[in-house]
């Protein structure tokens, strides 16, 4: 999701070159030097401080980020929170934070969607979800 809206609102014509060129070893090797997650969540703030990307877009990216990174990359990795979740189960709090998250995903992804259609009657109907749902997404979208 980050890496779509980077390349929608704030990335290079060479990063997005990078992007476009043939899977070869040497072309794999300049993928490795884009930005990471932190440095295009960063860039999409700049974007937006100049009217240049939605701020809506880098505060729920950003928000999204400091909530679940841990947690997430624990996941990933074998860490410590897929140990005690399958010792202690899931409290209700986490469970319902987790779907909301899942819900937040879901809607971004669906609003870059649209922004990629440049069709209005598809961005507009969009721009009710949040207010509508506001109860399963994330607190920030209130």
């Amino acid at each position: 999701m980050t890496r779509a809206m980077w390349l929608l609102y704030a990335a290079s014509d060479t990063a997005i070159d990078k992007l476009q060129t043939p899977l070869t070893l040497q072309s794999e090797q300049a993928a490795k030097n884009l930005p990471g997650v932190s440095d295009m969540i960063k860039q999409i703030g700049m974007r937006a401080g100049q009217g240049l990307a939605p701020t809506a877009a880098h505060q729920m990216l950003s928000h999204f980020k400091d909530v679940s990174w841990n947690a997430m990359n624990s996941f990933v990795h074998g860490g410590i929170h897929p140990l005690r979740r399958t010792a202690d189960g899931f409290p209700l709090h986490l469970v319902l934070q987790v779907l909301r998250n899942a819900n937040g995903l879901t809607t971004m992804a669906g609003m870059t969607l649209a922004i990629l259609t440049g069709e209005e009657a598809i961005t507009k109907p969009m721009s009710t979800v949040l207010p509508e749902f506001a109860d399963c997404l994330p607190d920030l979208l209130k």
